[in-house]
């Protein structure tokens, strides 16, 4: 089995939206998410890569919002 950090799937930069449109979709995702089976391999990676790519979404908007993203 070969392993990969999870930043490898995170395709570049965040280029967020507003944070109100972060939150809903990042509420949509926890909520797809809820039933992945801890006991699925594809499962978890999957519920584990979406999560990081909006959360760096959401925390990007944020940054954004308070003017200290570079």
């Amino acid at each position: 089995m070969s392993t990969s950090p999870l930043h490898t799937y995170d395709g570049g930069a965040p280029n967020p939206q507003s944070v109100a449109a972060e939150l809903r979709m990042t509420a949509r995702v926890l909520e797809e998410t809820a039933t992945a089976s801890i006991h699925n391999h594809e499962d978890t990676i999957r519920a584990a890569v979406v999560l990081r790519i909006r959360l760096r979404g959401l925390a990007a908007a944020v940054l954004d919002e308070r003017g200290e993203r570079p």
